[in-house]
């Protein structure tokens, strides 16, 4: 899958340090968030089974959903990035931060999560509302593996 090498990519991005500029860093990095959030889209159309009718209601809120989210990976990108640049020297105080800073954004996420799941509910078939947050959660899971291998552990 086209995620995982993708998702190692923004590691390898990260790491690249001094040699590269912060803005190239980061444009990067925000080229491989639009080519993820592309290959996400591709693995819901060819996972979930849509029928045409179901199609036509769930694409589009599908892309609200996913931009609702988009304020999520942006924090979540910040907080790797802030992380990136100073892992070897992280403070007491700046890894309290990172800490509270990690629960929050999850709780964000779950927050949108929450909000929509009764709109995927109007769209479509119990089922089929389930096998798009398995799916969902796979990906999100294939993405925090490929960081998680490569962003090195608070020395």
């Amino acid at each position: 899958m086209r995620t995982t090498v993708l998702a190692i990519s923004i590691a390898l991005a990260l790491g690249a340090g001094a040699a590269n500029a912060q803005t190239t860093v980061t444009d990067d990095l925000n080229q491989l968030r639009a080519d993820i959030q592309a290959d996400r889209q591709a693995v819901v159309a060819n996972n979930l089974g849509l029928t045409d009718g179901e199609g036509t209601t769930f694409w589009p809120l599908y892309r609200e959903y996913r931009n609702a989210l988009a304020p999520v990976g942006d924090r979540m990108t910040k907080l790797i990035m802030d992380y990136a640049k100073n892992w070897e020297a992280v403070s007491d105080t700046q890894a309290t931060a990172m800490v509270d800073e990690f629960l929050s954004i999850q709780k964000q996420q779950l927050k949108v999560k929450e909000q929509y799941v009764g709109k995927f509910r109007k769209a479509l078939p119990p089922k089929k509302v389930a096998r798009f947050f398995q799916i969902e959660n796979k990906l999100d899971v294939v993405v925090a593996v490929g960081l998680a291998a490569n962003i090195p552990l608070v020395p």
